[in-house]
């Protein structure tokens, strides 16, 4: 399998996927013993969120040795043997790397602390005085360690200290951990929040891009990736930035989250809810797509690990909007990213206000924010244990470790595996039909002018007859658009003939 040509990448959140040991906590045995679940889907790659040895402050995101696995997900011999028995099914493993900062107890950041004419003296950000600068999880960007006599620099939490890039030795670290990984057998790479590598801490901007993209470039030329797929995290970047670093080599896709804040109010963060417009959901995607129109490739995705289930957020938990958005982003060009639990409809759920784990969130409340938004923002929202549904402990024969109310009876692996007209079923029809129809996968892009609540788009490859791909993205009844053939897949078992609330299908265009 080439990588670098995946049809599919599905996202596991190790510690809400499966629990092997009833600790309430999934682990790497716990993913093995669903991959042949996986293998039935069809996807060929599965991104890995972190599993290194960490505190747990950010939920892993707070490393403390890269290259160690931490007891709470299992061992080394644990990960040797997931990706041994993935590779048998024909699936990948990416692993995701936290490169901007690491945790306060990572060994390069004591030994920061203690000696700063050492090796590792500047590893970290430090100042003498410093500036007001707010961080992305609320309050100022720097601590004061009284071990150094100064203050270092986070982005996020004060227990994530963010590196310093701009020192060479640090980039030669980081691709030491990359070869480390490659030479056990991973195959793919995400990188979190990569635009922050590059910022300019003294000018207060996040994104310096020029130095972002030397970093980065130095980076991935210390290792052989060109079996590897490269994925970014950088919300900051625009697309002529992304086709830069396609181009260099330095990333195959970017995530770019301008989708995800569509039910935001622009420019006042996350938590400033706005009622989200369908017509927006069309305009966002279809610039994205004519951006990368001619070369580079799109990320495709409406959850992750990071941003709560939007058929919550957009569509009031309706699972036929959620056969809609299936359909519509296996449509478009790409790469698509499927995370955990999407795939049978899981929704937001309910959370206990006492029960709220994430250091974000929490931090959030605690400076007076409002429940209502961390109920369609809150990242725990997207960190409830998977649905398998196989009974009432089919996460865990203990008491998981994030626990939530659901009101979704029949949303699980189980009960949909068994009913073919499922959502279930349309993904892995889904999944299928991108891996064998050149059009889906390399197809160009053309958006079909219609009304706003009505997205059509076509796929065209010369002398290929063409797709087309229709998406009602209301729950109104609309015309049938002109030009629809025979159906390669479609939300409704029988055509009718205007458009139903939400239906959505792929078919030849004449």
């Amino acid at each position: 399998m080439d990588a670098k040509q995946v049809s599919t990448v599905y996202q596991v959140y190790p510690k809400s996927f499966q629990d092997s040991d009833g600790d309430g906590v999934g682990d790497l045995q716990g993913v093995i013993s669903r991959l042949d679940y996986l293998s039935w889907l069809g996807v060929e790659m599965i991104w890995l969120n972190p599993v290194y040895v960490s505190p747990g402050y950010d939920n892993g995101y707070d490393v403390a040795d890269y290259t160690r696995i931490d007891s709470l997900f299992g061992s080394m011999d644990d990960m040797d043997e997931l990706i041994h028995e993935a590779r048998g099914r024909g699936i990948g493993i990416m692993m995701d790397i936290v490169a901007n900062h690491t945790s306060h107890q990572h060994e390069w950041f004591l030994q920061s602390e203690r000696d700063p004419e050492g090796a590792f003296g500047n590893f970290y950000i430090w100042c003498d005085t410093p500036n007001e600068w707010s961080s992305f999880f609320g309050g100022g960007t720097w601590t004061y360690s009284p071990i150094r006599g100064q203050y270092y620099f986070h982005a996020f939490a004060p227990e994530q200290p963010d590196l310093n890039w701009g020192n060479e030795q640090v980039r030669k670290e980081m691709a030491a951990v990359l070869a480390f990984w490659v030479e056990r057998g991973v195959t793919g790479f995400r990188f979190d929040v990569i635009d922050l590598i590059g910022k300019d801490v003294n000018r207060k901007q996040w994104l310096d891009f020029p130095l972002m993209r030397r970093y980065l470039k130095d980076l991935v030329a210390q290792v052989d990736t060109s079996s590897l797929l490269l994925v970014g995290e950088a919300g900051g970047l625009t697309p002529n930035e992304i086709l830069t670093l396609q181009r260099d080599g330095s990333l195959d896709v970017v995530f770019n989250f301008e989708v995800c804040a569509l039910d935001e109010q622009a420019g006042q963060g996350k938590w400033k809810l706005a009622p989200f417009e369908p017509s927006r959901l069309k305009t966002t995607l279809d610039t994205w797509q004519r951006a990368f129109a001619v070369e580079g490739r799109n990320s495709l995705f409406w959850n992750n690990h990071d941003q709560p289930r939007v058929i919550s957020r957009w569509y009031d938990d309706d699972e036929r909007a959620a056969k809609m958005l299936a359909v519509l982003l296996y449509g478009l060009k790409g790469i698509p990213f499927l995370y955990q639990g999407e795939e049978v409809g899981m929704t937001n759920g309910m959370i206990a206000t006492e029960e709220y784990q994430d250091i974000e969130t929490l931090n959030y409340l605690r400076a007076g924010g409002t429940l209502d938004a961390v109920r369609m923002k809150g990242r725990d929202h997207a960190r409830i244990p998977m649905a398998w549904g196989e009974g009432t402990d089919s996460f865990s024969t203990g008491t998981p470790w994030l626990r939530s109310a659901h009101d979704e009876a029949g949303r699980d692996v189980a009960t949909m595996r068994s009913d073919e007209t499922s959502l279930l079923h349309l993904y892995r029809e889904l999944i299928a039909l991108r891996r064998t129809n050149r059009l889906l996968r390399d197809g160009a892009y053309e958006l079909v002018p219609t009304e706003e609540r009505l997205y059509v788009y076509r796929r065209i490859i010369d002398g290929e007859p063409p797709l087309l791909v229709v998406a009602n993205l209301s729950q109104d009844t609309l015309p049938m658009p002109s030009g629809c053939g025979e159906r390669l897949v479609s939300t409704e078992q029988v055509e009718a003939p205007m458009l139903r609330p939400y239906e959505a299908f792929i078919c030849y265009n004449f």
